[in-house]
């Protein structure tokens, strides 16, 4: 013990020499005969000595426990589990991350605390010095990514110009993709959990080596994905290949939350990308609004429904009454069901033998309803132009319900 304050000056040294986490860990390790990983506060791995790729760095450790972390807890990487001793790793602000001291065995329990406690002094400042060159460098780069998705640069060269600082080329064809937090709270800790799903998005896009662009903006995690020119179902192969990874893992990590997801249109022209971030966030709107949570909702494929969500919502209520609300009105007040018989028939796309058979109707019946409500609405049934109106004014019927029942 005698020999502490002369470790702990040697891990100084280490880092004024200009040795950074990975040095640092490696001395830990050997000064107390165990491997050791660093981690970030959402528990990605910064730093492990352990020979092993499924504990490389940049994944995302499962730790088998709930609320503030204890002493001693089991972590899971790739489901082999492993017991470590945990040192918070904090400064006067927040918490940076944590060393993990893999199999400590109780006998040295007292010691190996010791230890980490005189080592955690250097890691919190190779922490923070990282998180400042992070910060310096985001401003920066927040700054550039915000003018990107708001249609703020007009010049694809000046977007090419500067995405190279960073890496990223926009000279291949990009789409922008939106995951969201369900019912995020700002004032909890929601927050953190957005930070957890921005670095599963990160470690997912890493594992392929795509060198993408991801932003965290409030409930939002927004993912820039370059795009191969592959044929277009070999496109959202690999787009919905990338999601079902990030939910897999938000399943582990973020306390069963429901993630929503949206991928606007693949555009060539930087300048253009904003419109893919619009579109990506109509999508997660429309794909939560209509409950589909294992479905994909790729803004190319929502057809009428993303042109009549973007309408103006008075002239869609005018069109919605035009068109059915005399017989709405009709059943009210006779307490009968024509709006459901001819909500039904438009789903069949006019099939009379279909829609009487899940009406539970005689053919000659449902033509006898038909006939009605032709008369009350002053239409012709066959007539093209009316089916499609009247298909219009059911989508904005059920829009229209699919977001109130959304905000109740």
């Amino acid at each position: 013990m005698d020999q502490l304050p002369h470790f702990q000056i040697e891990l100084l040294n280490t880092l004024a020499s200009g040795g950074g986490l990975r040095e640092l860990a490696r001395q830990i390790s050997a000064t107390l005969d165990r491997d050791v990983f660093i981690i970030n506060s959402t528990h990605r791995i910064l730093v492990s000595t352990l020979a092993n790729a499924d504990v490389s760095e940049g994944k995302l450790l499962k730790i088998a426990t709930t609320g503030p972390i204890p002493d001693h807890v089991t972590v899971f990487p790739e489901e082999q589990p492993i017991e470590v001793l945990v040192t918070e790793l904090r400064n006067s602000v927040k918490r940076l991350g944590f060393l993990l001291i893999c199999e400590p065995g109780s006998a040295d329990d007292e010691r190996l605390k010791t230890i980490a406690h005189e080592a955690s002094l250097a890691c919190i400042l190779e922490l923070q010095k990282q998180e400042e060159l992070l910060e310096q460098g985001r401003q920066y780069k927040d700054a550039f990514l915000f003018d990107l998705l708001y249609g703020n640069i007009e010049d694809p060269a000046d977007i090419i110009i500067r995405g190279g600082f960073w890496g990223w080329d926009f000279k291949r064809p990009h789409v922008v993709l939106v995951f969201e937090l369900r019912d995020f709270e700002q004032y909890s800790g929601d927050p953190h959990l957005m930070e957890i799903l921005d670095q599963i998005v990160q470690t997912v896009v890493e594992s392929l080596n795509e060198k993408a662009i991801i932003l965290q903006k409030n409930e939002q995690v927004i993912l820039v994905l370059p795009l191969e020119k592959k044929s277009r179902h070999e496109k959202k192969d690999y787009i919905n290949m990338i999601i079902q990874k990030v939910r897999a893992q938000s399943k582990e990590h973020l306390e069963s939350r429901v993630i929503w997801v949206g991928v606007g249109k693949e555009y060539s022209n930087p300048t253009e990308l904003f419109r893919s971030y619009q579109e990506a966030k109509v999508a997660s709107t429309l794909g939560s609004l209509l409950q589909e949570q294992s479905h994909t909702p790729f803004f190319t494929d929502l057809g009428i429904d993303r042109i009549l969500y973007n309408h103006d919502r008075q002239e869609l209520e005018e069109f919605y009454q035009e068109t059915l609300e005399p017989l709405e009105e009709y059943d009210r007040l006779q307490k009968n069901e024509l709006m459901e018989t001819l909500g039904k028939y438009v789903v069949n796309r006019c099939d009379l033998k279909q829609t009487a058979d899940e009406l539970f109707l005689h053919p000659n019946t449902l033509r006898y309803r038909l006939k009605r409500i032709e008369e009350i609405l002053e239409i012709d049934i066959k007539d093209f132009d009316t089916i499609l109106s009247l298909i219009v004014a059911f989508k904005i019927q059920y829009l229209k319900q699919l977001s109130i029942a959304n905000h109740n």
